[in-house]
């Protein structure tokens, strides 16, 4: 159980340190990108990783071929899940959550809170983090699909608030052309951007 030969325990120390340099190279491979704030897809990637790693280490059957071709396959994947998302808006909706509203123009919206699973404290505190006293000083509070908030406050004169474009916000609904702009390109142009009433 605890010990079952030298051989074993050099094999997992050797193997785990090739992997290591093995996930270190594909890491600045891929970028900095797999490094940012990971949303679930990110964690369901990040996960199978580690069980890959761990089983490799540890079972004797595994051999270092083998785990490094499920290793490539998965960087593909990724790579190739990415590369879909950066180019068809709904290729990128199925894959990861869309950013949800949670509070617009000053009221907390009581519906969408229950379907996100977050209270209105926890909102609350993500106003206090911005430096705000009170709700009705935000225009706008978004749980991001990383699990980050973004509290964006009221301004006396906004030029635009094109970076909400696409959000489900109450009572507005956005251009269906500028949609399939956004659909096409995989992200909305200076032209696609309208004020939101």
């Amino acid at each position: 159980m605890f010990f079952h030969s030298w051989a074993a325990v050099g094999r997992a120390a050797v193997t785990a340190a090739i992997l290591f340099v093995f996930v270190v190279a594909v890491l600045r491979l891929v970028g900095q990108q797999a490094l940012a704030r990971m949303s679930g897809y990110d964690v369901v990637v990040t996960v199978t990783f580690g069980a890959i790693l761990s089983a490799v280490a540890v079972t004797p059957g595994v051999t270092l071929s083998e785990a490094a071709a499920a290793l490539i396959v998965l960087v593909i994947l990724q790579e190739a899940t990415r590369w879909l998302q950066a180019r068809w808006l709904l290729f990128h909706h199925a894959v990861r959550e869309a950013p949800r509203v949670v509070l617009w123009d000053g009221k907390l919206l009581d519906e969408r809170l229950g379907q996100s699973s977050v209270s209105a404290d926890e909102v609350r505190a993500a106003v206090r983090r911005k430096g705000l006293r009170s709700l009705s000083e935000v225009r706008i509070v978004v749980l991001e699909n990383d699990g980050e908030w973004s509290v964006v406050p009221k301004q006396a004169k906004p030029s635009d608030e094109s970076a909400f474009y696409g959000l489900k916000i109450p009572g507005y609904e956005w251009p269906e052309p500028a949609r399939r702009r956004e659909g096409e390109n995989g992200e909305s142009s200076a032209s696609s951007a309208h004020r939101v009433p």
